[in-house]
């Protein structure tokens, strides 16, 4: 009997300890076109684009992509779409709402400004 329970034990630490792992294992990398065109707008996309669950992110001003790794038991892209949206920078999805993008300086305003 003694024998049968170490065995269920073990069993259920093998199974937690699996789950645990698997969890983890959830990092999804993915890109987004983020609209941007110096390099304070790359500096407040990837910080926008940060948060919980994500692992990396690079805005690469030439292309306006915006590579992200993320876990996605943690967050989600749109999650990480609505913070990017929220500091101005509309995404090939969504437009940033008027009164976010005039919080941008001058020199970020991607809708009358060349990159630069």
């Amino acid at each position: 009997m003694k024998s049968f329970i170490i065995s269920i034990i073990t069993l259920l630490v093998a199974l937690v300890s699996t789950g645990e792992v698997q969890a983890q294992k959830k990092v999804i990398e993915d890109t987004l076109h983020v609209k941007g065109v110096c390099g304070m707008c790359k500096e407040r996309i990837e910080e926008a684009a940060y948060g919980k669950g994500v692992k990396y992110v690079s805005w690469d001003k030439a292309t306006d992509k915006l590579a992200i790794a993320y876990r996605s038991d943690k967050t989600s892209m749109e999650e990480v779409e609505e913070r990017i949206l929220q500091a101005g920078h509309s995404t090939e999805n969504k437009d940033a709402k008027p009164e976010d993008y005039e919080k941008l300086p001058m020199c970020c305003r991607y809708q009358v400004k060349e990159k630069h």
